[in-house]
């Protein structure tokens, strides 16, 4: 149920912040002046705004997606080994009550 809660704080203060983006935007729609090296292009400081911040988007999400996938990958390394040692275990654990039960009937 937390991890609901987390997920709406950070919905919340992403629309709060996208608020203040549109915002930022809105009151700036001066036409600048963007060189790109081999050409100049202009236009709306608004439009050079949203560009700027969907391409930061695009870039976080894709590195974020990045390091999920290594995340996940170490995850299912972790459960196999856990799983293992689990097996391992719960034989050394028969063996030992056969053991035992085997030493009950000899005596």
């Amino acid at each position: 149920m937390s991890n609901n809660n987390g997920k709406q704080s950070r919905f919340v203060i992403g629309l709060v912040i996208a608020l203040i983006v549109v915002i930022f935007a809105v009151l700036n729609v001066d036409p600048v002046t963007v060189s790109f090296g081999f050409t100049r292009v202009k236009l709306p400081l608004i439009i050079l705004i949203i560009v700027s911040l969907l391409l930061g988007a695009l870039i976080t999400l894709l590195l974020a997606n990045t390091g999920n996938k290594k995340e996940n990958k170490l995850n299912r390394h972790a459960q196999k080994q856990i799983s293992n040692v689990k097996v391992s275990h719960d034989n050394q654990i028969a063996d030992a009550l056969k053991e035992n039960n085997t030493k009950k009937q000899t005596k």
